[in-house]
C-alpha cells in the first residue's frame, strides 16, 4: 500500500537540465574558455566539453587537472561554421543534418571523427550513404580516404564497384585524389574492361599533373591485349618499356600473371545464368543446365574421367565462393567429382575435391572468395554406369558463409534432410527417418537384430562432431546399438558404441570432429523384440546449433 508519506518521491527534471544546459551553448556566461577558429572566438565551457568528447578531456585536461589557459587556438581543420555546428551537438545534444548541401555535411562527418565523437560521426555517415551517387561519390570518397572514415569508404567502394563503367567514363573521375584512385585501382572488384580503366587513368593523370606513375601502376597491364599495349598504352607514354615488355611477356604466357584480373561481384545472385551471359561450352545435352531446371528428367551430362568434364564460361569475370548443383537422383547411385575454376582457361585451380568421397543429389559447395571466368566439373566415378549427369549448375558471391574445414563445410543446422539431398539408402521404411516428424510414434524405421542396419547417406561431405536420434520409447524397453561413419562405405570408424549399455530415447552423440557421408546405426539389442527402431535422426544435434546461436548473442 502506498503511503504518501513516508514512500520516497522521484522528480525528473530532465528536460528542464537539457534546456538549461543547451542555453550555455555560444554564451558568455559562465563560460571559462575561449575557442579561436580561424579569425573567430567562441565561448565554450571547460566541463561541458571535457564530459562530452574525449579528444577536449585531452585537450583541456592534464590527468584530470584543469589546464590553466583563458583562450586556445584550435588547431582542427575546419571552418568555423562547422566547429560552431559540432558544439551545438556537444550541448544540446541534436543537430540537424542536410545531407543534400554535401561540402557543410562532409567537413561536419570529418571533424566529429577529429573530435573522437563517434555517435555523430555514424550518424552523419549514415545518412551520406543514403545519398551516394554519380555526382557526389568522388567527392565523399575523397573525404572518407583524408580522414580514414573507413564504414564511409568502404560503401563508397561497394557503390562503386556496382558502377565501375559509369564511374570512370564521369567527370568527377578527375576529382578524385591521388590516395583515392589507387585505393579504387586496387580492388580486385572494381570490374570494367581494363582498357577503359587505362584510358580514364591517363586523362586523369593528364588533368592533374600527376608524374609519380604511382597510379598508372594500378593498371593491370597483363589483362590487356597486346593490340591495346602496342596501340594505347605504349603511344602515351605513361609507362616504361620496361614495364610494357614484362606485360606483353605475361599476356603472351611466357611469365606468370602478378595480378588479378578485375572480377564484377554481385551479391547472392546466379551469376551462372544466360541473363548474366553465361554459357556451357562442354559437356552432352546442355541446354538444361543454366536455365533454372529442376526436373530431374532433363538433364546434362558427360563421361566419367573426360577431363574437360561440363566447362561453364561466365560472361564476364565474377568474385564467387559458392556453387550450388544437383547431381542425379532417381536412386541411390552416387557420384565422385572435383570442381576448378580459372581466369583464362590455361591455368586452373582445383577448389572442390570430392574423388574420394561418395556424393549424391543436391551439392552445395564453398570455398574461398576466387576471381574466375571458368569453372570445369570432372567425374571421376559413378556407381551406376559410366556417365556423370547434373540437373543444375548455379554460381553464386555469399556474404554470409559457413565454416569450412579442409575444404569442407562444417555445418551447424541438421543437414540429414530430404530437401538437403540426405537419404536412408538401409533399413526398412526410410523415408520416416528424415522428415522432422517426431511424435508420429507408428511411423519409424527398423531394422532387425542380427540383420542389417540402418544407414543415412548425406548428399556430400561433412565436416561433423554429433548427431541426434530418438529410440522409440513409448514403453519400458530399452536399445543397444553403435553408430558408424565412412566418406566412401568402404572404410567405417565407430563414433559412438551403446553396445554395454541401456538406452532409451533421445540420444545426442558427441565424437571427434571428422569427414562424413554415410551413417551406420546398427542395433544389437531391443528387450521388447528383435526389432531395432527409430523415429528420428539428424546430424550435427540441434542441440549444437542452439548452442552455437546462444554463443552469438
Amino acid at each position: 500500500m502506498v503511503n504518501p508519506a513516508t514512500d520516497p518521491v522521484v522528480v525528473n527534471d530532465t528536460t528542464k537540465l537539457i534546456k538549461d544546459i543547451s542555453a550555455l551553448y555560444l554564451s558568455e556566461k559562465f563560460s571559462d574558455i575561449t575557442l579561436t577558429v580561424g579569425s573567430e572566438k567562441i565561448f565554450a565551457h571547460k566541463v561541458i566539453l571535457a564530459a562530452r568528447s574525449e579528444y577536449f578531456e585531452g585537450l583541456l585536461y592534464d590527468d584530470g587537472k584543469e589546464i590553466e589557459q583563458p583562450e586556445l587556438e584550435m588547431s582542427l581543420d575546419t571552418s568555423p561554421a562547422a566547429f560552431r555546428n559540432v558544439l551545438k551537438f556537444l550541448y544540446t545534444g541534436s543537430i540537424t543534418i542536410t545531407p543534400s548541401d554535401l561540402d557543410p555535411t562532409l567537413e561536419l562527418i570529418s571533424l566529429a571523427h577529429q573530435c573522437s565523437l563517434t555517435d555523430l560521426e555514424l550518424a552523419v555517415g549514415n545518412k551520406i550513404k543514403s545519398i551516394l551517387n554519380l555526382k557526389n561519390i568522388c567527392s565523399v570518397l575523397n573525404v572518407a580516404n583524408l580522414y580514414e572514415l573507413t564504414e564511409l569508404r568502404d560503401a563508397c567502394h561497394s557503390f562503386m564497384d556496382q558502377h565501375a563503367s559509369e564511374i570512370i567514363d564521369n567527370d568527377c573521375f578527375k576529382d578524385l585524389s591521388e590516395k583515392s584512385l589507387i585505393k579504387l585501382l586496387e580492388r580486385d572488384t572494381f570490374f570494367a574492361p581494363e582498357i577503359d580503366i587505362f584510358k580514364s587513368v591517363a586523362q586523369w593523370s593528364r588533368n592533374n599533373n600527376n608524374t609519380s606513375g604511382l597510379v598508372v601502376k594500378c593498371v593491370r597491364l597483363s589483362w590487356l591485349s597486346v593490340v591495346d599495349i602496342v596501340s594505347t598504352v605504349w603511344p602515351s607514354k605513361l609507362v616504361d618499356c620496361e614495364d610494357l615488355l614484362q606485360a606483353i611477356a605475361e599476356i603472351v604466357d611466357v611469365k606468370p600473371k602478378v595480378s588479378n584480373c578485375r572480377a564484377k561481384l554481385v551479391v547472392d545472385v546466379n551469376v551462372a545464368t544466360v541473363d548474366h551471359k553465361a554459357t556451357v561450352i562442354t559437356g552432352e545435352n546442355t541446354s538444361y543446365l543454366l536455365n533454372g531446371n529442376r526436373d530431374v528428367n532433363k538433364y546434362s551430362k558427360c563421361t566419367v574421367g573426360n577431363k574437360d568434364g561440363f566447362t561453364i564460361k561466365f560472361g564476364f569475370p565474377v568474385l564467387i565462393n559458392h556453387i550450388n548443383m544437383r547431381l542425379w537422383d532417381n536412386d541411390f547411385r552416387f557420384y565422385r567429382y572435383y570442381v576448378e575454376v580459372s581466369k583464362d582457361q590455361k591455368h586452373w585451380e582445383k577448389v572442390i575435391n570430392y574423388e574420394l568421397c561418395a556424393c549424391r543429389s543436391i551439392q552445395n559447395l564453398y570455398f574461398l572468395d576466387h576471381v574466375v571466368q571458368f569453372v570445369r566439373i570432372i567425374g571421376t566415378h559413378n556407381t551406376a554406369n559410366n556417365d556423370f549427369h547434373l540437373i543444375y549448375f548455379e554460381a553464386y558471391f555469399k556474404q554470409n558463409v559457413p565454416k569450412i574445414l579442409n575444404g569442407v563445410v562444417r555445418p551447424i543446422t541438421n543437414v540429414a534432410t530430404a530437401d538437403k539431398g540426405a537419404a536412408v539408402i538401409e533399413g526398412i521404411n526410410g523415408g520416416a527417418l528424415l522428415d522432422g516428424v517426431t511424435a508420429n510414434y507408428n511411423n519409424y524405421t527398423r531394422h532387425g537384430i542380427g540383420s542389417g542396419s540402418i544407414v543415412v547417406q548425406l548428399a556430400q561431405p561433412y565436416i561433423l562432431s554429433s548427431m541426434k536420434l530418438l529410440l522409440w520409447d513409448q514403453d519400458t524397453r530399452t536399445y543397444k546399438y553403435y553408430v558408424e561413419t565412412s566418406v566412401n562405405k568402404t572404410e567405417w570408424t565407430i563414433v559412438a558404441d551403446h553396445r554395454n549399455q541401456e538406452s532409451k530415447s533421445w540420444q545426442v552423440l558427441r565424437f571427434s570432429e571428422r569427414a562424413v557421408v554415410f551413417i551406420r546405426i546398427t542395433g544389437t539389442s531391443n528387450t521388447a523384440n528383435n526389432d531395432f527402431h527409430l523415429l528420428h535422426f539428424e546430424c550435427p544435434s540441434s542441440d549444437e546449433a542452439k548452442t552455437h546461436q546462444d554463443a552469438l548473442k
